[in-house]
């Protein structure tokens, strides 16, 4: 009877595995052997072994470089501004009046597709008719080329990209205060401690890990950031604000066809989240371990 209960159980995987197998693991090992082709859709030849060349062009491409660059700057700057501030509306919403509307009204941006959102702060840049340049002309602030230069470009892209997904780590880090014990809460009042003392010494450490796991998902989502980019500034002006993940659907299927060289870059932007996903979660048990 139980081995008619394994053979029903691995039946009913079946179809599941195929799908597993057909759709992820065939292409990934697909896209690890193609990076080492001259694979060009345009050319229309048949793909040739040329073993490294792909990966060492990476590193003479200018494009590739500015691209890392850009994540790099994302991942510096957006990320900790994000956890910040959705650590800190976590903070202010908790137990305020009205709790529950401006929750509701927090994770709005959210909720919206990036796609939309793209399309809304492009509209807001917009040299003479945007509201953000009308906006700061109350304040004596001449008009900024928020899509037609380099450097402010990036700035858009960073504030686009901090405005929709703030509201995620709030959400996340306001559901870890909640289950934060209310016992442990009363008993640091009757001690008399304050609430930034609260904060730091009961919240803080019971939510800890909580931080860590959305911190590891806002890094690996902002080195695959494309949307925002796509839609908003198309990678300009220039490549300014091009990311990793916009450069290789440039080369892979926009500008160029030159799937060997695309691959080669999915395959280091791979390698790139996994050692950094790693590398964070091996943080996150040493702290663990030394009660940190």
């Amino acid at each position: 009877m139980q081995t008619c209960y394994k053979a029903s159980a691995w039946l009913m995987a079946i179809p599941l595995l195929v799908l597993f197998l057909g759709f992820t693991i065939y292409p990934f090992f697909y896209m690890i052997g193609i990076s080492f082709t001259n694979c060009n859709l345009s050319a229309w030849e048949v793909p040739k072994w040329v073993g490294l060349k792909n990966y060492a062009t990476i590193f003479d491409d200018l494009v590739a470089a500015g691209s890392v660059e850009f994540t790099i700057l994302l991942v510096l700057i957006a990320v900790p501004l994000e956890m910040l501030l959705g650590l800190f509306v976590a903070f202010l919403i908790d137990d305020v009046v009205g709790e529950s509307f401006w929750r509701s009204i927090v994770v709005l941006p959210m909720m919206i597709p990036p796609v939309v959102a793209g399309i809304a702060w492009k509209m807001l840049y917009n040299f003479q008719y945007g509201p953000v340049n009308y906006f700061l002309s109350f304040f004596g602030i001449h008009r900024i080329s928020w899509l037609g230069d380099p450097v402010m470009a990036r700035v858009g892209v960073i504030i686009a990209d901090v405005w929709q997904w703030t509201p995620f780590v709030f959400l996340v880090l306001y559901s870890g205060l909640q289950s934060v014990p209310q016992d442990l809460i009363e008993a640091a009042s009757v001690d008399g401690a304050s609430r930034w003392h609260t904060i730091r010494y009961v919240h803080l450490p019971v939510i800890r890990p909580l931080v860590w796991v959305v911190l590891i998902i806002r890094l690996v989502d902002v080195l695959k950031l494309f949307d925002i980019v796509y839609m908003v500034t198309f990678g300009g002006p220039g490549s300014a604000t091009h990311t990793i993940s916009y450069y290789i659907y440039k080369v892979g299927l926009s500008f160029g066809w030159d799937i060997g060289y695309a691959s080669a870059l999915s395959v280091l932007l791979l390698i790139a989240v996994v050692l950094l996903t790693n590398v964070l979660i091996r943080v996150l048990n040493v702290r663990q371990l030394l009660g940190l």
